[in-house]
């Protein structure tokens, strides 16, 4: 799993250029850049995220990501309702697989450890599993899978994974524990 999360979260910093994290994480996220010329004290430092940066990151985000996620639309974060929540509107990482093992390594974990450790900005991703819609929510820790109450345990109906993980010789991997 640990492979899967590096690979898309070096996927994410490359579609984000190397400009854009450094510019993201001193003008939303409010970090001090690590440069010779400031005060040792200040280099590193996080100020913010700045007020505005949930918000903004859910205005520009789906003209970035809707390749790689499906259409979505700026709309209110799940738990306290304020600006800066993206709704895609059908994920195609659920349309594709119906595989919550790949919903949650391919694309939940790794989203919400990019943006926080690459860009500064806390971010829950909750997807559902019945709609195929998935809240991100700019600004918001996450709660871990296992303790997270939208996030069902075992497999999905109609999952295939497991079965085809077998047939190539995995055994009974248990693809869908969190």
């Amino acid at each position: 799993a640990d492979n899967q999360h590096k690979m898309v979260r070096e996927t994410l910093g490359g579609l984000m250029t190397p400009v854009l994290p450094p510019f993201y994480r001193i003008f939303m996220s409010g970090i001090v850049p690590d440069w010779e010329w400031i005060p040792e004290g200040l280099r590193g430092k996080q100020f913010g995220p700045w007020f505005y940066a949930p918000y903004l990151t859910s205005v520009v985000t789906p003209t970035f990501f809707a390749f790689l996620v499906g259409p979505s639309r700026p709309n209110r974060r799940r738990d306290d309702g304020q600006r800066g929540g993206l709704l895609v509107e059908k994920c195609k990482f659920l349309q594709e697989s119906g595989c919550k093992g790949l919903c949650l390594h391919q694309c939940k974990l790794p989203a919400q450890q990019f943006f926080r450790d690459e860009l500064g900005l806390a971010l829950t991703v909750s997807p559902n599993f019945e709609t195929q819609e998935c809240q991100w929510s700019f600004g918001e820790e996450p709660l871990e899978p296992q303790d997270d109450p939208s996030f069902p345990k075992g497999c999905l109906v109609g999952c295939e994974s497991r079965r085809q993980v077998a047939e190539m010789g995995g055994g009974k991997a248990d693809l869908c524990s969190v």
